[in-house]
């Protein structure tokens, strides 16, 4: 099979218990952390995740020491029900680069991409420019980007990326899906 993405997803996805409407649905992160970040390709990389008027929002930075022209990404999504009954999302490696040029072939991810993009200060596309300061500001799940139909929950994901085969960074995220009501 010669496709972008390889995801292995529960079966158990579909029947999630309790969907909510997307635009019924708050999207609350507890964390959102750069827990690993290689010196000899970053300059600098931080992330900040605070709360304002009921929403999670996330401002990151980062600058490389040199080009980044090849990035590789492995993430991955855990889910747990309200009865703690936790489920695998996905599990998918893929090329970065690739990904960035053809996010809309991929409805999951191109909900990332376009969100980030949307709220970035360069154009995310590779090679990644050494000595730039790339900036996500304000970014948040919006909800009317996600599926239809949500289930009530916490998640958690881990997303690394790597250039040459190296750990470059890694990102922690956890948090929970909520009824509005």
């Amino acid at each position: 099979m010669n496709t972008l993405f390889r995801i292995i997803i529960s079966s158990s996805v579909i029947s999630l218990i309790k969907p909510v409407i997307a635009e019924e649905m708050t999207v609350h992160f507890d964390e959102f952390v750069l827990t690993y970040w290689k010196p000899d390709i970053f300059e600098r990389a931080d992330c900040q995740l605070f709360q304002k008027d009921n929403r999670s929002y996330v401002n990151c930075g980062f600058v490389l020491k040199r080009n980044v022209g090849e990035i590789s990404v492995r993430t991955a999504m855990d889910f747990w029900k309200p009865n703690n009954q936790k489920m695998k999302i996905y599990d998918v490696s893929f090329d970065g680069c690739l990904l960035l040029r053809t996010a809309h072939k991929n409805r999951l991810f191109n909900i990332y991409v376009k969100s980030f993009r949307k709220h970035a200060n360069a154009n995310l596309i590779c090679p990644f420019k050494a000595n730039f300061s790339y900036t996500l500001t304000n970014w948040q799940l919006e909800t009317q980007d996600l599926p239809s139909f949500i289930p009530v929950g916490r998640f958690r994901t881990i997303t690394e990326y790597f250039t040459q085969k190296q750990l470059g960074a890694r990102f922690v995220t956890q948090g929970k899906f909520i009824a509005k009501n």
